[in-house]
């Protein structure tokens, strides 16, 4: 078994819009112990085939249902044995790797060093980070985030789309996970805080900045610049509405694992 820790992460696409980056990854995928994706059943097969060809092991899925895709992938990690299980979402790993690479690598280390008695880690944003992302993003995430870091009394990031689980805290996740939407960002580290507030802690990462761009570089060109496809995209009613309901829903989760009413 080794002991490097696994990756775990989630991946959907129909546009294989992440395909540019995966090509040539494999030698990073490869310092971990095992890679675990979960990919929407309508993400393009060409990003599927480069998954397995970088020795991921792939399980396809319907879209949708994030939470199953999560907790499938956590589930094989922890069958695998692994004690140290790294999610992060596909596209963010793939961000961090190219605009922060030594972070992203030293990162094992670093936790082994300053958070060995943590069992669920978030992987949070700095202040730089966090602000390169669109408000709707970030305005409903501040309050997400906020409720979090209240019932653990230490602040916390939870919604970067990223985070360090050891095996004691994927379990009590497991066993008590239920939702299928990203609430996850709130309801897993609620399930840890439930069983000891120590145990959920957090670090704040320059590569969590905004990522989702990556993948839409003639759309920008043709929008004449970041800043206004970024309003174009963000900007919308329906999408500050999408936001701030995924904010009202993972408060809920927490909680509801947490024993609030």
């Amino acid at each position: 078994m080794s002991h490097l820790p696994a990756l775990i992460t989630t991946v959907h696409d129909p546009e294989r819009r992440l395909l540019r980056g995966l090509r040539g990854c494999g030698a990073a995928l490869s310092t971990y112990g095992a890679v675990y994706a979960f990919v929407t059943e309508n993400t393009d097969s060409r990003v599927i085939k480069g998954l397995c060809e970088a020795d991921v092991h792939t399980e396809v899925g319907p879209a949708g249902v994030s939470g199953i895709g999560q907790r499938t992938v956590l589930a094989s990690a922890v069958r695998a044995g692994h004690n140290d299980i790294f999610y992060c979402d596909f596209d963010r790993w793939l961000h961090w790797r190219g605009a922060y690479p030594e972070e992203l690598e030293s990162l094992p280390r670093r936790i082994g060093r300053e958070y060995a008695d943590a069992w669920y880690l978030c992987l949070g944003r700095t202040e730089r980070a966090l602000a390169t992302h669109p408000v709707a993003q970030s305005l409903p995430e501040t309050i997400t985030n906020r409720a979090l870091s209240t019932v653990a009394g230490n602040e916390l990031d939870a919604t970067a789309g990223a985070a360090w689980i050891r095996s004691a805290g994927a379990k009590l996740i497991l066993d008590g996970s239920t939702v299928n939407t990203k609430a996850t960002d709130l309801e897993w580290p609620g399930l840890v805080l439930r069983e000891d507030l120590a145990r959920v802690q957090g670090a704040f990462l320059e590569g969590l900045e905004f990522e989702t761009a990556d993948g839409y570089a003639k759309e920008i060109a043709e929008m004449g610049s970041l800043e206004a496809w970024i309003r174009a995209t963000y900007d919308r009613p329906e999408i500050l509405r999408e936001r701030l309901q995924l904010a009202a829903e993972s408060i809920t989760a927490l909680m509801h694992v947490a024993g609030e009413r």
